[in-house]
């Protein structure tokens, strides 16, 4: 959140409502809100890109977008943000299906008044930063910060009905360290650990925010992406391996960092068990690391 005035991103397509609700947080003097309005989703989602909220106010109903797809399609750009749904009376059981899947709350457009509205805002923020803390204990990797095994499990799955409701496809990507034995065995095992965290650095320079990245084991990291361009996974190979060649061209580690990447495409037409799409993603993977041993492709290959 930020230390000033609390950022309200209200994406809501009636002006009128947008009036009032902008009425309600910010003419008082001394406000501590300060909104920006968005008359559809596809204008939220980009100023979301441009500079995220501390809370997003959705009106589920949108020209372009109806139900909980709009919901699943903020979800997916920031699943960091808390989302508190706006709703009449007849879209209150969207909203309540929309605060099963994560949103924080929701509030009647004819009954928010000034006070209900600041304080709904207020709570929801308070409630999902105390979510992602006690998520982030039992979910994170001690040693790279990102999601550990159980983490991705978890959050790849909620990705996975999202990207189903919205019919987007997703990259299921499996990473593994090169040659790591060998690092520790001549250079220290805190080397090798200075070979995972920065595999983890590289992974978090290439994914965006709103990607899965996990570490699942010793020298095994496992990304869900939802792909937002039809060359998704040329654009990726490149991205990663441009900041590989960058780290290991700054000769500053006494050993060079080698991946091998293997990947599976998840088709929302075909529904696959996460844990079946991890297995292909990792014999993917192998089939790479047998052919081209201590290397990163430049395609990333798929089965």
């Amino acid at each position: 959140m930020t230390t000033d005035r609390i950022r309200v991103l209200l994406i809501e397509d009636d002006p009128d409502y947008a009036r009032l609700v902008e009425s309600q947080l910010c003419e008082e003097a001394g406000s501590p809100f300060r909104l920006e309005h968005a008359d559809n989703l596809r204008n939220g989602l980009r100023r979301m890109a441009e500079g995220e909220p501390d809370v997003i106010l959705l009106d589920l109903v949108l020209p372009e977008s109806q139900g909980l797809e709009t919901y699943a399609r903020v979800y997916i750009q920031a699943p960091h943000i808390p989302v508190v749904v706006l709703t009449a009376f007849e879209t209150e059981p969207m909203a309540l299906e929309a605060v099963r899947n994560g949103a924080q709350d929701f509030v009647s457009k004819g009954e928010a008044d000034r006070k209900l509205l600041i304080r709904t805002i207020r709570y929801a923020i308070e409630r999902h930063r105390l979510r992602m803390t006690l998520r982030n204990l039992s979910l994170l990797d001690e040693l790279t910060g990102l999601y550990n095994r159980r983490g991705f499990l978890r959050l790849a799955s909620q990705q996975m009905k999202l990207a189903d409701r919205t019919r987007r496809a997703s990259l299921l990507i499996a990473v593994d360290v090169d040659g790591l034995k060998l690092i520790n065995d001549r250079s220290g095992h805190r080397e090798g650990d200075r070979a995972i965290t920065e595999t983890a650095r590289i992974l978090r320079q290439t994914f965006r925010a709103s990607d899965v990245v996990a570490r699942v084991g010793g020298d095994e990291f496992m990304v869900f992406a939802i792909e937002a361009r039809p060359d998704g996974q040329d654009h990726i190979a490149a991205r990663l391996r441009e900041r590989l060649d960058e780290l290991n061209a700054k000769a500053e580690l006494p050993f060079t960092l080698a991946l091998s990447v293997g990947a599976v495409r998840v088709d929302p037409e075909l529904i696959l068990p996460l844990e079946e799409l991890m297995a292909r993603a990792d014999e993917a993977l192998y089939e790479q690391k047998r052919a081209k041993p201590f290397r990163v492709t430049s395609q990333i290959p798929s089965p």
